[in-house]
C-alpha cells in the first residue's frame, strides 16, 4: 500500500461523517476543514482514499461525496485513469452516493 498523502486521515474522517449525515461537501469546504490551503490540494488525499481504500476493498467510493461548489457534482478528475462511464456518469455518480450512504464506514481507517 502506498504512503497516504498529508491530511488523508483527516479527509477520510470528514467524509465518513458526511456519509453518516447523508450529505455531500464541496472540495473547498473539505480542504478548509482539514487545514489544506485550497480545493486543488484535496485531490491527493481523495485519490488515495478512492484507490487504496475504496477500490482496493470493492467498497463504494466515499470520495463521491466531495463535489464542486458550482456544479454540486464531482470534477472531471473524479474517475480514475482508465475508467470510462461515458454518458452514464450522472446516474452512476448518484447511485454511488446512495451506496456510500448505505455503507457502514464507522470502522474504516487508513490501515484497511
Amino acid at each position: 500500500m502506498a504512503t497516504p498523502p498529508k491530511n488523508t486521515d483527516e479527509v477520510l474522517n470528514v467524509l465518513k461523517q458526511c456519509a453518516h449525515n447523508m450529505h455531500t461537501i464541496t472540495y473547498g469546504d473539505l480542504a478548509q476543514e482539514v487545514g489544506l490551503p485550497d480545493a486543488r490540494s484535496i485531490r491527493y488525499p481523495l485519490g488515495y482514499i478512492r484507490d487504496e481504500i475504496c477500490r482496493a476493498h470493492n467498497w463504494p467510493w466515499l470520495v463521491a461525496l466531495a463535489v464542486n461548489a458550482q456544479t454540486k457534482r464531482p470534477s472531471d478528475s473524479f474517475l480514475p485513469e482508465g475508467v470510462d462511464l461515458s454518458d452514464d456518469n450522472e446516474h452512476w455518480w448518484r447511485g454511488m452516493v446512495l451506496q456510500v450512504y448505505a455503507h457502514d464506514w464507522s470502522g474504516v481507517t487508513l490501515d484497511d
